[in-house]
């Protein structure tokens, strides 16, 4: 008999001590292994800044474009109007799309100060789907874009250089923007 009321002790002590764990902010399904791992992929995948995670070379070529003028600066409405008409005339995209393309590389690029640091975060999920003569026609394209006012400096040598050597380093295989 006292081994039978240690017992239902024992399995009420239990219960108390979780249900006081719940009270406190504690949930015992987060000790699941398997919940922990699924959050472990998900923080891993989202926690990353946005610009690391394009995988699309449009996205990624307009971004560097981009990035490429602002180099010198803040870029003025004409850089911008030149800009949308490269993306436009290169990319294949209407007024509405060039100018979203550039809105959105705008928001992605505003907390960068130096891209060159990071073109292997920034080209890491795309690089595989540019042709070799994407690479050409956008390592063109930025010298064009590094000269739309003055002439190129050296911030915008060292991207396009940066951009050129993860691509001599890097394997690629054909795409299409």
């Amino acid at each position: 008999m006292h081994i039978l009321i240690g017992l239902i002790t024992a399995i009420a002590g239990l219960f108390w001590a979780i249900n006081s764990l719940q009270r406190s902010g504690f949930n015992p399904a987060s000790l699941n292994p398997f919940l922990w791992n699924r959050r472990r992929k998900w923080k891993n995948l989202y926690s990353q800044k946005p610009i690391y995670n394009l995988d699309k070379p449009l996205d990624v070529a307009a971004l560097l474009l981009l990035g490429t003028l602002k180099c010198e600066g803040e870029i003025s409405s004409e850089q911008k109007a030149v800009l949308t008409s490269i993306y436009k005339e290169n990319f294949n995209l209407n007024s509405s799309e060039a100018s979203d393309l550039l809105l959105a590389s705008s928001h992605l690029i505003r907390d960068e100060i130096y891209l060159a640091d990071n073109i292997d975060n920034i080209l890491e999920k795309s690089h595989q789907q540019y042709s070799e003569d994407q690479i050409n026609a956008l390592l063109a394209l930025m010298d064009k874009v590094s000269t739309i006012e003055s002439t190129t400096n050296q911030e915008q040598d060292n991207l396009i250089n940066a951009v050129k050597n993860y691509f001599n380093k890097s394997t690629h295989s054909n795409g299409q923007w």
